[in-house]
């Protein structure tokens, strides 16, 4: 139903000026500790959703973004701000190059634990021995249950080690300082990337205030921002009330949707098989749709 609408008009339509894409990896091969959980954007796609942004967006940074929030300001042009999940290598070789050539500013937001690659996200383990092994059943362990997949490695004889050594998939602390550097901007993605809903309150507050005073004091942040890992469906509104004087903003996975914690943004995720178009019009189409049965915010209890 997408393609049949203008945009502009959707947009009118909304009074969403405002957008939020984000993306985990820009790669053209996509890596073995992905390949089983999601396909990777290739370049020629990335490049085409970039394209269709800047013709129809102006590109804001987060320092922007978070002035207006904080004055509750609306914005009088189509806006966009573009952020990256999970602090992948991908980030540094092949995605920044594409921004700077560009001057699309943007975020990434890093798993703590994982910076270095001292260790990796229990998925990407997962995906790599169902990959390796066929072990497709692996994919469903859940975070409360990472422990099994090493289990499993174990008697396999598999060495996750030995991959991060090999393959080197996060990004290193030089790096990160280059990338901040170059002006891109930086955030939390928690300690090692729990789906929030699954784990307590004072974990949850742990995961999220820990990971941003790491990057706060390593890296000499004026800010503080956090992407929610995996969705921030389930999180409620005690959460945000014993985070919010320590943070700017914070993101979640919702699509185009409000939400009812003023400093809380949902973004649209681009990771899907259509184009950027497709994906953006088909949000605006969708909130249309859910502002009838008043289901376009979020409500936290």
């Amino acid at each position: 139903m997408s393609r049949i609408f203008n945009l502009d008009h959707l947009i009118k339509l909304t009074h969403q000026k405002t957008i939020f894409p984000f993306y985990h990896i820009v790669a053209d091969e996509t890596p073995v500790h992905i390949r089983n959980l999601y396909q990777a954007r290739t370049v020629e796609e990335f490049k085409a959703d970039l394209d269709f942004l800047l013709k129809h967006y102006e590109p804001i940074s987060l320092k922007e973004l978070i002035a207006d929030v904080c004055k509750n300001k609306s914005p009088q042009k189509n806006r966009f701000h573009l952020t990256f999940d999970d602090g992948l290598a991908e980030i540094y070789t092949m995605v920044a190059p594409i921004l700077k050539e560009r001057n699309i500013p943007a975020t990434f937001f890093i798993s703590t634990d994982f910076i270095d690659n001292k260790a990796m996200f229990y998925r990407f383990k997962a995906s790599i021995l169902a990959e390796r092994f066929s072990a497709k059943g692996v994919l469903d362990v859940s975070f409360k249950e990472a422990y099994k997949i090493d289990d499993l490695a174990e008697v396999l004889e598999f060495n996750f080690n030995d991959y991060l050594i090999k393959e080197e998939p996060y990004l290193t602390t030089g790096q990160i300082q280059e990338l901040i550097d170059q002006g891109f901007t930086i955030g939390a993605h928690s300690l090692n990337h729990p789906l929030y809903r699954s784990i307590s309150l004072e974990e949850q507050v742990n995961q999220t205030l820990k990971s941003i005073d790491y990057l706060t004091n390593e890296f000499k942040l004026d800010y503080k921002v956090f992407s929610f890992p995996f969705t921030d469906d389930g999180v409620g509104s005690t959460f945000f009330s014993k985070i919010k004087k320590e943070v700017d903003l914070t993101f979640g996975t919702a699509g185009l949707k409000a939400d009812s914690i003023p400093f809380n943004i949902q973004r649209i995720p681009m990771e899907k098989p259509l184009s950027g178009e497709n994906l953006i019009k088909g949000e605006y189409v969708y909130y249309l749709v859910k502002k009838i049965v008043r289901k376009n915010k979020i409500k936290r209890r």
